[in-house]
């Protein structure tokens, strides 16, 4: 039972380092807004791609985060 408690942190920590590094990664959402093209730039189109793709993966990353990190600190100790 030990065994799967530190194969869970040695999880948790990948899923840490990996939602770090996506999140640097991306842009702000507000970069947009200062350049040229006033109202069509920015918010106006979908950016679809990478930053997408990086936006979709931090979420699961939070996620799986957030529940590994729920579940190593519940876990039984014995």
């Amino acid at each position: 039972m030990n065994i799967v408690y530190y194969i869970l942190v040695g999880l948790d920590v990948l899923v840490m380092i990996t939602f770090i590094g996506l999140v640097t990664a991306q842009t702000a959402k507000s970069e947009g807004i200062f350049m040229g093209g006033g109202a069509t730039g920015g918010y106006a189109k979908a950016k679809p791609g990478f930053e997408d793709f990086v936006s979709r993966w931090t979420l699961y990353l939070a996620i799986a985060f957030f529940v590994l990190t729920t579940v190593v600190t519940y876990w039984p100790k014995h």
